[in-house]
């Protein structure tokens, strides 16, 4: 019995298998996973098409099939998967459709039928990492699946009914502050006005939409992820970020990046690149985790299909890039599922080939959609869903050959992984730009039209380079290079020299709280040396020349934004940014009382989390009101500003106070806390899946109880 205890000990204390990988050193593929290999026919009902043409019913993909063909996955150079959403779904067809999709889920501890159970989630696991793979998952923390349709919003912990969108309105109460009539769920009806309170707490499509502000919440959603993790994940793509609060993402995040340093992006649904508040809130939201570039997406697609001026979308990459603290690591892609595919609008090869190889070597980290490479169309060039056909396997296409190439030269350089983004020349139809780390370069030459000669001003060594994609020449001498583009292709020259000081090209994740493992990428980090972080030392966890693991210290400051540098052998690296939070994350209700104010308020306070700027929103109920990430017990003032997002604030000479005790702090004029009707607790979801460390230590205390009995 002691040996079974003891068996038991080491299932609940054992860590889960990481690999730690720098993002921007590889690329993503993403999968619809019903749409890729049918692995196993049992489990292909109901609402099963093996026609694979009514476009909204199961088409038999599984996680088996996926593992089956993760040799193929690798092939490409892939070294990140994205699944589409595996949670349990619900059972139902809802608005003629069957969820073979995975948003519309009804139990966020369980895998889908269709898709396979938790056993074959972690084989897929182990078994794209014996390849070098590591696996990301969509997780959808906004909404659970229709609230009028198919199961309405009914929702599962563990198998255990919770509630459904018509109970939890009989629950539901007025939050005086916000106006959101809400319990576990909001209910304020559906979106129809896409800025403000209804982007928040509206159903967004008819969906159930979350009150992530509710405890039991807040806690069932991080137990949900945290079993993903546990299973050995390396990151998620966080669905429909646009209309979920900042500040309990902030700490939704903070709370899985203590458990691992994952990599984590955002779904921030923008099509169009333009100085607004909706870009404004992008950028924003890019300050705690990357976002997919959907901004620029179409500007790439139109350039290539449609026509248009390459001087004109250098400009305006140039802009979007310029906003991001970390540009690198945005989220490229030229096809996804929610958009219609590239070869859908434009059946031109060539072109496609070059938005292709424009997306591999942009600042970030590119996507690669399940049949890219094989040249996989939509249905009568429409959006979702036609544009998830089923997969066609083809590795020996050009696109293929593009894919795999320039995926091994984001491993080999680091100045496509890490470097800037210049241009050195542009026109309506060529451009040529250069990517620089320390001492390896990149420079890319896009040429539209009929071969154009360049001579172009380039700080490289004198020689002759070949471009990695066709083998094009390049001649440099005395800091003029001569090249002859052909028309219609991308070139991608690679310079490659030893770094001979401490260069960080990476940082992840960039939101940092005391305890936390950060991964560091660049190059020269030497053999061993230390990690500072405002000038504190880090006790370091791993160290080689290309990459760090170190523990976040904690730290007494003020600011939102600390440096990190390295020292090795004497040299000190240069210096990037850290988001830092003081860690014990949870988040609140800040209000406001709005009847001496008015037009858009700010705040900025005296604690990390309060260092920048944050917008609040008006209510109807006459207070201003925003969620914000604090640690809890911690005391801190604002000031006041007013202003639009794209100008310079003004002060309004104000000072206010609040402390967070309770989930709702409604600042003051003086530092005495106000008297609270809401205690903030630390909840723990009981079900039989609580986690499964919970599972195993109430199963070894109950072994324990009977040992006592004999």
């Amino acid at each position: 019995m002691r040996k079974l205890i003891g068996i038991l000990l080491l299932i609940v204390l054992l860590p889960s298998s990481y690999a730690y990988q720098i993002p921007e050193k590889g690329i993503i593929y993403q999968i619809m996973v019903d749409r890729f290999y049918d692995g196993n026919k049992s489990n292909n009902q109901p609402f099963y098409d093996p026609t694979h043409s009514n476009y909204r019913l199961y088409w038999g993909g599984d996680l088996e099939g996926i593992i089956e063909n993760l040799d193929y996955i690798k092939s490409l150079g892939v070294s990140m998967i994205w699944l589409s959403p595996v949670n349990d779904n619900i059972n139902r067809m809802a608005s003629g459709s069957a969820p073979y999709h995975g948003y519309w889920t009804r139990d966020y501890k369980r895998i889908e039928e269709h898709f396979g159970n938790w056993r074959i989630f972690k084989t897929l696991v182990k078994e794209a990492e014996k390849r070098g793979i590591c696996i990301i998952v969509d997780f959808v923390p906004n909404h659970s699946n229709p609230a009028t349709d198919g199961e309405f919003g009914s929702l599962y912990d563990n198998g255990t009914l919770v509630t459904n969108y018509y109970s939890d309105s009989k629950n539901a109460t007025l939050n005086p502050y916000t106006g959101s009539l809400e319990d576990i769920y909001h209910h304020n009806g559906n979106i129809k006005i896409w800025e403000g309170f209804e982007l928040k707490y509206g159903n967004l499509f008819g969906l159930a939409d979350f009150n992530q502000l509710n405890p039991w919440v807040d806690g069932y959603l991080k137990d949900g992820a945290s079993l993903f993790v546990r299973s050995g994940i390396c990151g998620f793509r966080i669905d429909a970020v646009k209309h979920m609060d900042l500040g309990w993402l902030t700490q939704f995040y903070a709370h899985l990046y203590m458990q691992e340093p994952l990599f984590i992006f955002g779904e921030y649904y923008k099509i169009n690149f333009e100085k607004d508040d909706d870009m404004f809130y992008f950028y924003q939201y890019s300050n705690v985790s990357s976002q997919l570039s959907i901004p620029i997406r179409n500007d790439i697609v139109r350039t290539f299909a449609f026509g248009g001026s390459l001087k004109t979308l250098a400009r305006e990459l140039e802009e979007y890039y310029s906003h991001f603290v970390y540009p690198n690591k945005a989220v490229n892609f030229l096809d996804n599922h929610d958009l219609p595919r590239y070869l859908s609008e434009s059946k031109n090869l060539d072109r496609y080939h070059m938005a292709l190889s424009l997306v591999m070597t942009l600042p970030g980290i590119p996507v690669i959609y399940y049949g890219d490479e094989s040249y996989l169309v939509s249905k009568e060039g429409k959006g979702d869903p036609y544009n998830r056909p089923m997969m066609k396997f083809d590795n020996q296409t050009e696109a293929a050959r593009i894919i795999r190439i320039l995926a091994e030269l984001r491993k080999k350089n680091n100045a496509l992984a890490y470097g800037n983004f210049e241009a050195i020349y542009a026109d309506y139809n060529t451009w040529v730009f250069e990517r620089n780390f320390g001492s390896e370069k990149v420079l890319v030459v896009v040429n539209k039209v009929d071969s154009k000669n360049l001579t172009l001003s380039l700080n490289w060594s004198n020689g002759i380079y070949r471009d990695v994609l066709y083998g094009v020449k390049m001649q440099v001498k005395d800091g003029k290079a001569e090249i002859s583009a052909p028309k219609n292709k991308v070139l991608v020259f690679s310079y490659e020299g030893k770094q001979e000081k401490p260069l960080i090209g990476s940082i992840t994740p960039y939101i940092a709280q005391p305890d936390q493992k950060i991964i560091l990428g660049g190059a020269g980090f030497g053999k061993s040396g230390n990690v500072f972080i405002e000038g504190v030392r880090a006790e370091v966890l791993e160290w080689s020349d290309e990459m760090i693991v170190f523990r976040m210290p904690k730290l007494n400051t003020q600011k939102a934004w600390v440096d990190v540098y390295v020292e090795t052998d004497g040299k000190r690296s240069n210096k990037v940014k850290l988001r830092y939070l003081n860690g014990n994350e949870e988040a609140f209700l800040l209000v406001l009382n709005a009847s001496n104010l008015m037009g858009q308020i700010w705040i900025k306070g005296n604690i990390s989390e309060l260092a920048e700027p944050i917008p609040l929103m008006r209510s109807r109920t006459g207070y201003y009101f925003q969620v914000i990430s604090l640690p809890i017990n911690t005391s801190f003032s604002v000031d006041l500003y007013s202003g639009l997002p794209w100008e310079k604030l003004e002060p309004l000479n104000m000072t206010l106070y609040g402390e967070s005790i309770n989930k709702t702090i409604i600042l003051t004029k003086t530092k005495q806390a106000p008297k609270y009707t809401q205690t903030i607790t630390r909840t723990t979801i009981q079900s039989p899946s609580t986690s499964i460390c919970g599972a195993g230590l109430i199963l070894m205390l109950s072994l324990i109880v009977l040992l006592k009995k004999r």
